[in-house]
């Protein structure tokens, strides 16, 4: 694991992009933990954050979720 300034990894921002692909690199700021650099791992990965960070969709999960739901038997008798 590497733990770095952002300082330096915005020195050298392509080096680090590289490191986080074999290892955890956590960036400070102000000497704390800010945040961890992470690889996508292909296509999907990038489209599955876009979405999940999506205020839209988020808002749209959170009203499904909250309501109601029916059993399977009833939505055979509706269709």
């Amino acid at each position: 694991m590497k733990v770095v300034s952002l300082s330096k990894v915005k020195a050298r921002l392509s080096a680090y992009a590289r490191i986080c692909h074999k290892e955890p690199v956590i960036v400070t700021v102000n000497g704390a933990p800010a945040f961890e650099m992470v690889p996508l791992d292909g296509e999907d990965d990038l489209i599955n954050q876009l979405i999940a960070h999506n205020p839209k969709f988020r808002e749209l999960l959170r009203r499904s979720l909250s309501s109601k739901s029916m059993s399977m038997a009833e939505a055979r008798r509706r269709l």
